[in-house]
């Protein structure tokens, strides 16, 4: 039995880190965002009715998409098609993370897509599965000692297994963020685990705690800030990538700031989410806020979408930056800081990812295929429709066979996904489902950058039979070729 697979639009949704191909800039509403960072854009489908017939139900418009790690408000109204194809333009290139999500019923998908300036990545149907959420407030302590809101202030969420994870483990985990509104109040939507949340504004010292979080539920975390010490710098830059010839935005990068003429070990070799948490000196459960600065600043922070950083708060002296993430490899300037000034320092990264690669043809003429679209999606992606797709082994030797990972949709109630911890384990801070996508030229061929692991490959074209294959361990430097000959759908009279 055969499963058609959508050749136009088709779906964004997962969660997670890493991910690999491109986007490309479209018209539509663009998000927020730097003046000068390129753009891309991402297309697919949103499935919320029945995954086997790959029918979708209406798409209601309370369906938004946000791109995380945006400076400014990250959130935009889809403009979703009944069948649920839907196209997001104006993403900032680079690997980002994206959900789209609907508050009203705590239902969503996150997926992570390697947006390529100028190009456009499909990403395959996705359905929706339940969220939780973490809302609070952000606020200060005035000279009276009344607490007033803060806003603008940015809470980022980071995956965890617990609090014996060190800082150097959250670059491989997607982030997810929102900003404070005008009375210090937020509400962040992620999949089900356990958290890092941190609350962060420029005038004030950064304050963490871990936060578990249960689908469909609601977890209240409240942030008191206590501002910046006077007579301070600020470090800031960004961090690139050279990718495939371009340069881009690498977001969720880590850096920090050693400080030379000292033993202290760069903290992202040893520093635990629990000692972070401990030397921030939270006073969010203590309900007081503590005079002075924590005992001990750990200047480190992670890149916006963009790229971008900055460091507040940073004490006169000559430190050794540091950037930082998997995938991405390691920079380090060297940087003199003096109070009252702006330090600007640029990091640029080499990308180590794995090839897949191929042409697709017509298995009755053996001519090109334009147009065909290639989407490679790494095992055991949640947010995958796995059921009704068949794999043909890279050998041709095998008869097709079903994936034996995640099927969603198996015993779920209207449209949504079962939640035995068989078939939904807990997801953070598992590894991210990446997924690219890309079309054929006029020589059928096409190409896919990817972080190394295990994927699914499938090409379609319009008038064709689909047809998929498995890669197995790619590598980086590693090319691996896979071809595709697609038999021509038979009409029968």
């Amino acid at each position: 039995m055969t499963r058609r697979m959508l050749v136009t639009a088709t779906a964004v949704a997962g969660l997670m880190l890493l991910a690999l191909l491109g986007c490309g800039g479209g018209g539509g509403n663009p998000i927020s965002q730097t003046p000068s960072v390129q753009t891309g854009s991402v297309e697919g489908r949103l499935v919320t009715g029945n995954s086997t017939t790959g029918k979708s139900r209406q798409v209601a418009t309370r369906f938004r998409a946000r791109v995380h790690g945006l400076e400014t408000e990250n959130t935009f109204r889809l403009q979703i098609r009944t069948n649920g194809e839907f196209r997001i333009d104006g993403v900032p290139a680079g690997e980002q993370v994206i959900s789209i999500e609907d508050e009203v019923s705590q239902q969503g998908a996150v997926f992570v897509c390697f947006v390529r300036p100028g190009q456009v990545t499909n990403v395959g149907d996705v359905v929706p599965q339940p969220l939780g959420m973490i809302a609070g407030f952000v606020r200060t302590a005035d000279e009276n000692g009344q607490l007033k809101p803060v806003p603008r202030a940015r809470i980022i969420a980071r995956p965890i297994s617990d609090e014996s994870d060190t800082v150097e483990e959250l670059p491989s985990r997607p982030f997810f963020t929102t900003i404070t509104d005008g009375n210090g109040s937020y509400h962040l939507l992620v999949p089900e685990g356990t958290y890092l949340v941190e609350a962060r504004h420029p005038d004030y010292e950064p304050a963490s705690e871990t936060v578990t979080v249960v689908a469909l539920q609601t977890v209240t975390r409240d942030f008191t800030l206590v501002p910046l010490p006077r007579e301070t710098g600020i470090v800031y830059g960004t961090v690139m990538a050279q990718v495939d010839g371009n340069l881009i935005p690498v977001p969720g990068a880590l850096v920090m700031l050693k400080p030379q003429g000292t033993s202290e070990p760069i903290i992202l070799e040893e520093l635990t989410v629990g000692q972070l948490i401990r030397e921030q000196m939270n006073p969010t459960q203590q309900g007081f806020v503590p005079p002075g600065p924590p005992i001990r600043r750990r200047l480190f922070t992670f890149t916006k979408a963009d790229g971008s950083f900055e460091l507040t708060g940073v004490t006169t002296g000559t430190y050794t930056a540091v950037a930082f993430k998997p995938g991405y490899g390691r920079d380090e300037k060297q940087v003199e800081v003096k109070a009252g000034e702006k330090v600007r320092v640029d990091f640029v990264l080499q990308a180590q990812f794995g090839t897949i690669a191929g042409q697709v043809t017509d298995a009755m003429t053996g001519n090109p295929i334009k147009g065909a679209l290639v989407i490679a999606v790494r095992k055991g992606d949640n947010w995958w429709i796995w059921d009704g797709w068949e794999i043909m082994p890279l050998s041709g030797s095998k008869k097709p066979n079903r994936p034996t990972w995640h099927r969603p949709n198996q015993g779920g109630q209207q449209g949504m996904p079962s939640q035995s911890p068989s078939i939904f384990p807990p997801l953070p801070p598992v590894e991210p489902p990446v997924r690219a996508g890309t079309v054929t030229d006029e020589s059928g061929n096409y190409k896919l950058l990817l972080p190394p692991g295990d994927y699914f490959v499938a090409a379609v074209a319009e008038g064709y039979e689909w047809q998929a294959q498995e890669v197995d361990g790619l590598q980086v430097g590693q090319t691996v070729q896979v071809d595709f000959a697609l038999q021509p759908v038979v009409t029968v009279q």
